[in-house]
Order: structure tokens, then C-alpha cells, then sequence
């Protein structure tokens, strides 16, 4: 009878140390892309669907970069426009949200 060992323990074994180093560099790279300078025009269309979902009181999801991209999802219960600044309230906390964070915006229903 054969016995099978699973798929990655097959594989290894024929990858030499070169490989397994450029699998790991691929790996690393791929969540750490830095995002693209927003022109106006995307600033204004981002703070339209902010303001929005803080009058209506709707819940967002916000794609964020923090030396790594992060998703957070709550309900903005207030904006603070002298200190470039939101607060979104999550499941477990309220957290302070720069403005200059926040790649994307989308709102859940």
C-alpha cells in the first residue's frame, strides 16, 4: 500500500534553497505595495462617500495603510476636520483614523 505524505511535503523536497528564498521575498512583497498618490478628484469623491456614510450612519469598510494595508469596519460617528481625522466605531473599539490613511472606501449594507 502507498501512503500519500500531503502535497507540500512532496513538493519541498524537490525545491533547492534558491527557490524556497524567492518564494519567501514574493511572499513579504506582495501585502507591502505602497499605495498611489490620490489626485483631487479622488480625495473628493472618498470624502463625498465619508460624509455620506457619517449622515446616514451607515457602516463602512475602509482599506487603510499603516506600513501594511489593514481593513477596519464600524460606523463613523465623527469627523474632525482640524485634525484631518476621523472616528470610527468598531465592534470591539472606537479608533482615530487619519484622513491621509485611507486608501479606499466602501460602504457595507
Amino acid at each position: 500500500m502507498i501512503k500519500n505524505r500531503g502535497l507540500a511535503k512532496k513538493w519541498t523536497g524537490m525545491m533547492i534553497p534558491e527557490h524556497l528564498h524567492q518564494i519567501k521575498e514574493w511572499q513579504n512583497s506582495v501585502g507591502n505595495e505602497y499605495p498611489k498618490e490620490k489626485t483631487d478628484w479622488e480625495w473628493d469623491e472618498l470624502q463625498q462617500i465619508v460624509v455620506k456614510a457619517y449622515h446616514q450612519k451607515q457602516q463602512v469598510e475602509l482599506n487603510l495603510w499603516r506600513d501594511k494595508w489593514i481593513v477596519e469596519k464600524g460606523i463613523i460617528t465623527a469627523l474632525h476636520s482640524g485634525h484631518n481625522e476621523l472616528l470610527l466605531d468598531t465592534e470591539f473599539s472606537v479608533k482615530r483614523i487619519k484622513y491621509g490613511e485611507i486608501e479606499k472606501v466602501r460602504e457595507i449594507e
